[in-house]
């Protein structure tokens, strides 16, 4: 790329196509059980199917990102979810509709376990960090303008019209990737693909206190998202009788605040990855704290619910960033599996949130914010138990990874 803004740009695109795929269909959820004569549960389970399908291929596609380079899983990822789109497009009921939602969430995987690795070839440490944050937020622009996109499609085409959108901009950004971002992991550099070779890597991860804990806390905290999404149709549309319209107005909300709290954490890198993970996950607990009394609440304040839901998603920005930093930094010679294994565990956790709050449905609101409160203390635990890392150069670090690897 010509500029450092026009490469951030162009990874964020691609990467804010799995918020785009999860938001930009929530107001067509009701259209959809409709049309496809489905009830709402099994539309629900859409959102469940494509975090499930997200998250496991990951595994694979982040250690043969490692071996083949990053260019072609990447293009591969973006062609699966392009045609995972065009059946979505094209469902005749909700069974074929889960089967293509799969198959468009396998391609987002590529793509998203991939950039994370793409970026890590490029840069160390707090740069790492601070690429990581300025492409979350490009991305975050994605869930902001995906449900207010989504009305106006619905409103103009219909549901089925919206997964066109979505395989036109998936269509532009394999254009865009293939003609300016090049390969940035060199043949030498590259890993064998063992199977044997990846489970130890993988193992090396799971045992690995700091690197497993911080993963789980950006995690749990990413299910109480989940469980927002799936759960803020209802709370907000039904319960509280706002119109339609107006949802993506108020689910922006959430966004801008992500948005705001990250360029804020950037502004004080300086502190190092550490403490401003403890200053958000500070932020979680009073937020956590607002949940639990919204919980024993007959019918809480919306106003409280809103502001609740802005801070809770707002600080996965920063959150997300720093831990990944801690972690890709810890484990430098193998980011492709580390970037897989994160986001397995991410998006793994991410559905056992949404399906938590449609077990738990009551008609209130309740359960949203009871599992909103559980998965934050579960974050702040997790954080917690992670500890400090113990300090090591880059070249150290470096040197310790590629002799085990």
């Amino acid at each position: 790329m010509r500029t450092e803004k026009a490469f951030i740009a162009m990874l964020g695109l691609l990467i804010g196509l799995t918020p785009l795929s999860i938001d930009m269909y929530l107001p067509g959820m009701p259209a959809i059980a409709g049309s496809l004569e489905a009830s709402t549960g099994a539309v629900q389970q859409t959102l469940t199917v494509f975090l499930i399908a997200f998250s496991l291929p990951q595994l694979v596609f982040g250690p043969l990102s490692d071996a083949l380079g990053r260019r072609v899983i990447i293009i591969v990822g973006l062609a699966l979810f392009i045609g995972g789109s065009v059946l979505c497009s094209m469902a005749p009921s909700i069974g074929w509709l889960l089967v293509a939602r799969a198959l468009q969430a396998a391609g987002a995987s590529a793509v998203a376990v991939t950039v994370p690795a793409l970026v890590k070839d490029r840069y160390s440490h707090e740069a790492f960090a601070r690429t990581m944050s300025f492409i979350m937020m490009v991305m975050a622009v994605a869930p902001l303008l995906a449900p207010l996109l989504g009305s106006l499609v619905l409103n103009f085409g219909g549901w089925r019209l919206i997964f066109g959108v979505l395989t036109l901009i998936a269509v532009i950004g394999l254009l865009l990737f293939w003609r300016y971002i090049p390969e940035t992991l060199s043949s030498e550099r590259r890993n064998p693909l063992r199977v044997g070779h990846q489970l130890r890597n993988y193992r090396r991860l799971l045992l690995d206190r700091h690197a497993l804990c911080f993963m789980l806390s950006a995690g749990f905290l990413f299910a109480g998202m989940m469980a927002f999404v799936a759960a803020s149709p209802f709370v907000y549309i039904e319960l509280y009788g706002i119109p339609e319209r107006f949802y993506g107005i108020l689910f922006g909300l959430n966004v801008l605040t992500l948005m705001a709290l990250t360029m804020l954490a950037n502004r004080f890198i300086h502190l190092g990855s550490g403490r401003i993970l403890q200053i958000a996950f500070g932020l979680v607990g009073l937020v956590v704290l607002l949940l639990l009394w919204l919980s024993a609440q007959e019918r809480p304040p919306l106003a409280l619910i809103v502001i609740s839901a802005m801070l809770f998603v707002g600080s996965y920005g920063a959150i997300s960033a720093h831990t990944m930093s801690m972690v890709m930094n810890r484990f430098a010679a193998i980011s492709g599996s580390t970037s897989a294994l994160s986001g397995t565990l991410r998006f793994g956790t991410g559905s056992l949130g949404g399906a938590a709050v449609g077990l738990l449905h009551d008609g209130s609101a309740a359960s949203m914010t009871w599992v909103m409160a559980g998965t934050g203390v579960l974050a702040i635990l997790s954080f917690v138990l992670a500890g400090r890392p113990p300090a090591t150069t880059a070249q150290s670090a470096h040197r310790n990874e590629t002799k085990a690897a």
